[in-house]
């Protein structure tokens, strides 16, 4: 169990200090000299009661920039954990739109990927996951965690990039390229990409056997889910009648796939095989795994509320002070 003191919005406090400084050295500039001779200037005495009321505005205002940074108190504790590093690739091109699948191809690539969470989770939930989603471009819908939840909840915030429309875009090989790039840095001995698409890839600056090619130099697995068959039909809006249109093959290249998985030493599965996933574990479990130190959050205590009470304490103490006890009667 670690626990330590850390600062939720700390640039927001120091942009409010500065201000505030700027404001003091721009309030004790002095453009004349304030004595109209040199005699009262050497009657002016140091008063400690100035100093010590000045003390406590200081205190106060101290206090209320700390709150504005929103101090908490939090505690993490440590998990020691073994697992592998495993990148989900999701096709969500137009052609995922295709109703071979019910209701689409693409929900039933979402259901894919939340029974295999599912599945790892029952039977070891050491491994860290991450989610990458293609089209005409890539990118991380969710970075490497170990919070199941967390990805779950990306996975079902993803959109379809193209809403069928008639001139579909897919690089298979830019996402395959992009999966890759999170897991080089990883520590894990074993990683591998499950990759789920129809394998209709018609567009990107990298292929996507010369992207399985650069996973084999780096070790890495790729396991394709093949979503789709061959008379699947994806639909589109037409600009026109501003009707749904269907009627375009959506595609299905099962061969790319497996040329996939099997250059990078994966295995190709498709979707509607009820064992794949499993076939998959079964695979996973072989792997060696990795020694990981997983900091979990368990509890957070805001500071600000004791900040708060420490700044309205000084300046009521000061205002006691200043106009109570130390107030002079002529």
């Amino acid at each position: 169990m670690t626990q330590g003191l850390t600062f939720a919005q700390f640039w927001l406090a120091l942009i409010a200090a500065l201000v505030w400084g700027f404001v003091a050295w721009r309030r004790q500039r002095k453009d004349v000299f304030p004595y109209p001779t040199l005699t009262l200037f050497g009657s002016q005495r140091w008063d400690w009661r100035q100093a010590v009321a000045k003390a406590f505005r200081n205190i106060a205002a101290l206090a209320l920039l700390l709150t504005l940074a929103r101090p908490q108190w939090v505690r993490w504790a440590e998990v020691r954990t073994e697992g592998i590093d495993i990148v989900i690739a999701m096709d969500i091109s137009g052609s995922m739109l295709a109703s071979d699948f019910s209701p689409n191809r693409m929900e039933a690539a979402k259901d894919v990927i939340r029974r295999f969470v599912e599945l790892l989770r029952q039977k070891r939930g050491g491994d860290r996951l991450a989610l990458v989603v293609f089209a005409a471009e890539s990118y991380t819908q969710c970075p490497l965690t170990d919070d199941y939840e967390f990805l779950l909840e990306a996975t079902a915030q993803v959109q379809n990039a193209r809403d069928g429309v008639v001139h579909d875009v897919t690089a298979i090989g830019d996402g395959l390229t992009v999966a890759l790039a999170r897991l080089r840095p990883s520590p894990a001995k074993s990683k591998i990409i499950v990759l789920l698409s129809d394998g209709m890839n018609n567009a990107g600056r990298i292929q996507p056997r010369d992207a399985a090619q650069f996973a084999r130099k780096w070790d890495v697995r790729v396991y394709t889910i093949g979503i789709g068959t061959t008379n699947g039909m994806v639909s589109w809006h037409d600009p026109i009648t501003g009707r749904r249109q269907l009627g375009r093959a959506a595609g299905f290249d099962e061969t790319l796939l497996q040329a996939i998985a099997q250059r990078t030493g994966g295995a190709y599965f498709p979707a509607r095989d009820p064992d794949a996933l499993k076939a998959i574990l079964r695979h996973i479990w072989r792997m060696e795994t990795t020694p990981l130190i997983v900091r979990r959050q368990q509890s957070v205590l805001e500071l600000g509320g004791w900040l708060i009470a420490l700044a309205l304490a000084c300046l009521l103490t000061e205002s006691v002070l200043v106009h109570a006890l130390w107030r002079r009667v002529p």
